[in-house]
């Protein structure tokens, strides 16, 4: 009994720090995107990376200034942000973490993936730096990168990491979405997050428990009779027109 007590102990001390994010990183990276996402609606948006090649956060703009306080961030237009891409990633130790906030409701899942690039002699000029072309099959989508050996960050947007590079622009073939780097400078400062807050889900829970908080009525559980009805209805025309998810195939 006393073994399996220290044993469950030393496990509970492992995930309380697992949550605790804390890494330096050496760049932050601006991206300018844009997003299909769903039906005859697309969406510009600002995205902010931050990390090194073992350790980053990324996620949009506004979101990224919420959680981290950093005011200072330059070249953001606050008045182009929307919180429609409303999830955040965050890598350290090879595991990713997802996670969303919705109204009050805070859920996660994670993950360890492996990026399987085929790499090209295809270049192009992007922001006056030469970048290589890769490419890779990943959830659902066939994807086309184009990453910078100048930078030795091995990073991207959303989960895409990997390369002998930092990844200037990336895209997917159906034109769904589309990222594209628009400023790299070095940075220091300190990132911490903490994840306590964020129940933690399995992927498949997650990703049920993030359609049911994003497309219907259980993100407000007060509404009631003929009001939740209503609400629902609503929130099927908001699934039609905005359910388009980068992962059409999570487990891919």
């Amino acid at each position: 009994m006393k073994k399996r007590f220290l044993l469950f102990t030393s496990l509970l001390s492992f995930f309380t720090f697992a949550q605790r994010v804390s890494f330096t990183p050496s760049i932050r990276v601006y991206y300018d995107s844009t997003l299909n996402l769903g039906e005859n609606f697309k969406k510009e948006q600002k995205f902010v990376l931050v990390g090194n090649s073992q350790s980053y956060y990324f996620g949009a703009a506004q979101n990224y200034l919420n959680d981290t306080g950093h005011y200072e961030a330059k070249g953001i237009d606050l008045a182009s942000i929307s919180d429609y891409f409303k999830e955040r990633v965050i890598r350290t130790n090879e595991l990713t973490s997802t996670f969303l906030t919705v109204n009050s409701n805070k859920i996660q899942y994670q993950e360890i993936l492996k990026l399987r690039w085929v790499l090209y002699s295809d270049t192009k000029l992007i922001n006056g730096v030469k970048c290589q072309m890769a490419a890779i099959n990943k959830f659902g989508r066939r994807w086309i990168a184009y990453f910078s050996k100048e930078y030795s960050q091995s990073l991207g947007p959303y989960k895409f990491n990997g390369l002998p590079g930092l990844i200037f622009e990336i895209y997917d073939m159906r034109g769904d979405y589309h990222f594209t780097l628009t400023k790299v400078e070095t940075f220091d400062k300190k990132f911490n997050f903490n994840l306590r807050a964020f129940k933690n889900y399995t992927k498949t829970n997650y990703l049920k428990a993030s359609f049911n908080l994003q497309f219907t009525s259980a993100s407000l559980p007060v509404l009631q009779g003929e009001m939740r009805k209503e609400f629902d209805d609503m929130m099927k025309r908001k699934q039609k027109r905005y359910n388009n998810p980068l992962e059409l195939k999570p487990f891919e």
